[in-house]
C-alpha cells in the first residue's frame, strides 16, 4: 500500500476530481469515485477491488476506516480543504474511495427470477433509487440500454445506498443483443414473460399474473419505452391511479411494479 500526500490542487488531485465528474475519464481508466460509508462497506463485502482510499490528514479515522486502508493499492492523504472540495456532503465523509470497474459479473438465477430492463434512464437520482428498490425487492439482474446516464456516476451510486454493488448490471448494446438475451433467458425459463408498464393498456397491474419468471421493461422518464421494446413485450400493465393523474416518477412506478410482483409471490 502506497501513501500519497496531496497538499494542494495539483495534477493528481485533478485526476481524482475527473473520476468524480467526467464520464469519459471513468470509461478510459475503468475507475470510479465513491462517497459514503455504506457504499464502501457494500463494495468490500461484494468483492469490488479498491484502487485507492482518500482521507484527510486532519481527520481521526474510526477503527473501521483504519482496518480497511490496506485493502487499497493507494491511500491518498489530502488536506481538509481538498476533502471539502471533493465531497458533496455538508458533513464530509471520513473516507472516500476509487473503485475498479468489474469486467464481468457472474449471474446466478433462481428458478423464478425477476429481471428488470431500464430503457435509456436519464435521471441520476431515479436510477440510484431504482437500484435500491431492485435490491430490496428481489431483482436478480438489471439490464439497461440506450444513451443513458452513466451508472458509475457518483450521484447514481450515492442514491443507491450500496445496492449498486450487490446487483449484476449489464448493458444491452443493441436491439439484436436484447433479442439474443431474451432468447437465452427463454431457453432457461420457457415460461418467462416480458412485461412492460404502459398507459396505453386496460390491463391493471394487480390483475396480471406475476408468479412466473418476469422480465420487466421500464421506460425513459420523458418518453417511456421506445418502439422496439414495446414491440418485444409479451404483455402490458398499468398502475391504477386516481382520475387526473396519468403518470408517476419512474422510480416510484418501478418500485410499485416490483412490490406487486413480490406481493403475488408471497414474499
Amino acid at each position: 500500500m502506497k501513501i500519497i500526500n496531496i497538499g494542494k490542487d495539483n495534477a493528481t488531485f485533478q485526476q481524482i476530481m475527473a473520476l468524480k465528474e467526467n464520464r469519459n475519464k471513468r470509461a478510459q481508466t475503468k475507475l470510479f469515485f465513491v462517497e459514503g460509508v455504506q457504499n464502501i462497506k457494500d463494495a468490500l463485502t461484494n468483492n469490488w477491488e479498491i484502487e485507492a482510499f482518500i482521507y484527510s490528514k486532519a481527520t481521526k479515522l474510526s477503527d473501521w476506516a483504519k482496518s480497511i486502508l490496506n485493502k487499497a493499492e493507494f491511500n491518498y492523504v489530502l488536506t481538509q480543504e481538498l476533502m471539502n472540495k471533493l465531497s458533496d456532503k455538508d458533513e464530509v465523509s471520513e473516507i472516500l474511495a476509487i473503485i475498479k470497474m468489474k469486467d464481468s459479473q457472474k449471474i446466478k438465477y433462481s428458478k423464478n427470477p425477476i429481471i428488470v430492463l431500464l430503457d435509456r434512464p436519464s435521471k441520476k437520482g431515479n436510477l440510484g433509487t431504482i437500484f435500491r428498490s431492485c435490491d430490496a425487492l428481489n431483482v436478480e439482474h438489471i439490464l439497461y440500454s440506450g444513451h443513458s446516464v452513466d451508472i458509475y456516476d457518483h450521484a447514481v451510486i450515492t442514491a443507491s445506498m450500496g445496492s449498486f454493488f450487490k446487483l449484476p448490471i449489464t448493458f444491452i448494446s443493441s436491439n439484436n443483443d436484447f433479442i439474443e438475451t431474451v432468447a437465452n433467458l427463454k431457453t432457461k425459463f420457457p415460461n418467462l414473460k416480458v412485461v412492460a408498464s404502459s398507459l396505453q393498456t386496460e390491463h391493471k397491474l394487480q390483475d396480471f399474473d406475476f408468479t412466473c419468471p418476469i422480465l420487466l421493461l421500464v421506460g425513459n422518464e420523458t418518453d417511456g419505452l421506445c418502439k422496439f421494446y414495446n414491440e418485444q413485450a409479451d404483455d402490458f400493465v398499468k398502475i391504477s391511479m386516481r382520475d387526473g393523474i396519468d403518470s408517476l416518477n419512474i422510480a416510484c412506478a418501478t418500485t410499485t411494479c416490483l412490490y406487486e410482483i413480490n406481493r403475488q409471490r408471497g414474499v
